[in-house]
């Protein structure tokens, strides 16, 4: 079981009703999913809260005869709320279990400590894309033989390790990068020169002619891992910082994209029906590891239309020799939508 099979499951889903979304849950969550039977999870449970409340989670999921976590569902367009989270966290606290699941258009997980008056704590939020960076832990925590409360807890220790660590990290990057911290650093640069022996005017006259700026490169790092990982030439790429004239790639990636919000009522079947073949769009939940390097898949590259289905332009393209065909093709339906499709220079 790996991520990119349960966001096919979920695809294919009735989201019709919030029950058929629910059913559909769970039947992911049984063997065809994550490993569980239909003895450990039981729908809409009602039970008895004083003499006039009732509390009714929509699924709740047990293990050795414990109840493990309890997943609160809300089907896909669903705006969700404040309220939502918090009757989620409610049944957790009132039934005693530390872990909650909210499962509308994206998955949160929560974990609340009970009994010590801790805020819940949220430990991963994912969508329904292959390329989730916590998808994996998502499989791996929830899987019914892996699942255990230690488990989680070891998990949540970690997540609230890395907060620090990364907390830690973002307030001296703060520093480091402020305006002032440029002043400290052209001091230590003048004392490393007049320990050299060189006339302190010489160094000042130097320094005045210096300009510093340490800036915050993360974002950049991020997108050249993103771009490498995934197998996309980095001149190529949608969100390249090449200076090069653009290329067949973006061109081509431009024009589908301009087509899909032109139309924003096509459906992926109707793409397919557009462009005859599945080598110009594709659905992100089907795309495999070994396939990931031929289509724009970077997070602001992927398309949602809007029946929510995640779609991938190809990145396999070209002007001349074999690739012309298939870019006369693009280029043709793309005018007949009234869009530019000349060809750059």
């Amino acid at each position: 079981m790996d991520w990119n099979f349960i966001c096919k499951i979920i695809r294919n889903i009735d989201k019709q009703s919030e029950i058929a979304y629910q059913r559909g849950i769970k039947e992911m969550i049984l063997e065809v999913g994550l490993g569980w039977n239909s003895e450990q999870i039981t729908e809409q449970l009602s039970l008895q809260l004083g003499s006039t409340e009732r509390l009714v989670p929509d699924i709740l999921v047990q293990k050795d005869e414990r109840n493990s976590f309890i997943i609160e569902v809300k089907k896909p367009g669903h705006k969700k709320t404040n309220g939502d989270i918090e009757q989620l966290l409610s049944y957790m606290k009132q039934m005693e279990i530390p872990v909650g699941i909210y499962w509308g258009d994206e998955v949160e997980v929560y974990w609340k400590t009970i009994g010590d008056g801790s805020a819940p704590i949220l430990l991963l939020n994912l969508n329904f894309n292959v390329l989730c960076e916590d998808g994996h832990s998502f499989v791996s925590l929830f899987s019914e033989v892996n699942y255990s409360l230690d488990a989680m807890r070891a998990f949540k220790e970690e997540c609230e390790t890395k907060k620090k660590f990364d907390s830690e990290v973002n307030n001296l990057l703060e520093e480091v990068t402020a305006t002032e911290f440029n002043e400290t650093v052209k001091g230590l640069i003048s004392n490393y020169f007049l320990d050299r022996g060189i006339d302190e005017d010489v160094v000042k006259t130097v320094m005045s002619k210096v300009q510093l700026c340490i800036s915050d490169k993360r974002g950049e790092e991020d997108t050249d891992r993103a771009i490498l990982r995934h197998g996309i030439p980095m001149e190529f790429s949608y969100q390249s910082r090449s200076r090069r004239s653009v290329g067949a790639r973006p061109f081509a990636y431009n024009l589908m994209r301009k087509i899909i919000e032109k139309n924003r009522n096509l459906s992926f079947g109707d793409l397919y029906a557009l462009f005859k073949k599945r080598n110009y769009v594709e659905e992100v939940a089907t795309i495999d590891e070994k396939r990931m390097g031929r289509w724009f898949l970077l997070p602001d590259e992927i398309i949602t239309l809007s029946d929510g289905t995640k779609v991938a332009i190809s990145n396999q393209w070209g002007f001349n020799n074999n690739s012309k065909p298939k870019m006369d093709l693009l280029r043709s339906i793309a005018e007949k939508f009234d869009i530019d499709a000349t060809l750059p220079d």
